[in-house]
């Protein structure tokens, strides 16, 4: 039984080293607008780079930040802290999306003055001396 969790376990993580190696490239060829063909041939090449970091990981068992966050996370309530490094995460995205967008429109993207409003708006919100 437990060789067949372990198998399993295994195939979770090539699973999830797939998944996120696409991620990657996708993000990639939107931020520099890669050709079809200059990704279909590196795409091999860094999955087999993927999974020659996973191999590595799961010999030497060497567990991952998310193992070590998912077994914290199950034994304790979410609190303020985690809200705001969600939200904080979500407007890192937003913004980044924003830039993007922006770039492949070619229009005018003052990322200073978005990234200072968005910031000065999150402190406003999490500011711990406002009152309600």
């Amino acid at each position: 039984m437990g060789r067949q969790l372990s198998r399993l376990k295994l195939g979770q993580s090539y699973y999830a080293i797939i998944i996120s190696t696409v991620n990657a490239i996708s993000l990639v060829s939107l931020a520099f607008q890669l050709s079809a063909w200059y990704m279909i041939l590196t795409f091999p090449l860094l999955l087999l780079g993927a999974f020659g970091i996973g191999f590595y990981l799961d010999k030497y068992n060497i567990t991952s930040e998310d193992a070590l966050k998912s077994n914290e996370m199950i034994n304790r309530y979410l609190n303020t802290g985690d809200i705001k490094n969600q939200e904080f995460q979500l407007l890192q995205t937003t913004l980044l999306l924003q830039a993007l967008n922006a770039r492949s429109r070619e229009d005018e993207f003052d990322a200073e003055k978005e990234l200072e409003d968005a910031y000065r708006q999150y402190l406003e919100k999490w500011d711990p001396t406002r009152t309600i």
